[in-house]
């Protein structure tokens, strides 16, 4: 999470989410080496496959995890998703109704989740998926929506 100043949150989805890839890797690696430790002979065929879903696994996930950002600033809720091409979406915050948070169990232990922010204006929901610690996300979200609702009163 990035904070400029207080002003702007900046999150990407967490890494968390692909605990089982990192998991696999890392069996994999470590099979692997006790089969070179014993003296083992290690089939090409095998190693070319290890070392392919190793570096496919880590390439895939850092790609899937780049292509999506959530941003809140003083003025807007912004979702950007896509990685060739990419969709940014700007939902101002005093269309914003009120925002809340999903977390299966696994997801309250690694403390990561959901988050989903409803609209006034239709039966929308914006939807942030599996970022680190979403009830700060949303405390953040919310403290933003409160402030620019009692600026943009404040000449009535």
């Amino acid at each position: 999470m990035e904070e400029d100043g207080a002003k702007t949150l900046k999150v990407r989805g967490s890494r968390k989410i692909y605990i089982p890839v990192y998991l696999m890797i890392i069996i994999l690696i470590l099979t692997l080496a006790s089969a070179k430790f014993m003296g083992k002979e290690v089939n090409n065929a095998a190693l070319r496959l290890i070392v392919g879903f190793v570096v496919a696994g880590f390439f895939i996930t850092e790609i899937h995890r780049f292509g999506s950002w959530y941003e809140v600033n003083t003025n807007s809720l912004v979702v950007s998703r896509g990685i060739l091409s990419r969709t940014t979406r700007r939902v101002d915050l005093v269309s914003v109704s009120d925002a809340d948070t999903r977390q299966r169990m696994w997801q309250r232990m690694l403390n990561y989740g959901d988050v989903r922010a409803r609209l006034f204006s239709k039966e929308t929901t914006v939807l942030i998926k599996n970022i680190n610690n979403p009830s700060r996300f949303v405390d953040f979200l919310e403290k933003n929506m409160n402030s620019k609702k009692e600026g943009s009163s404040g000449g009535f």
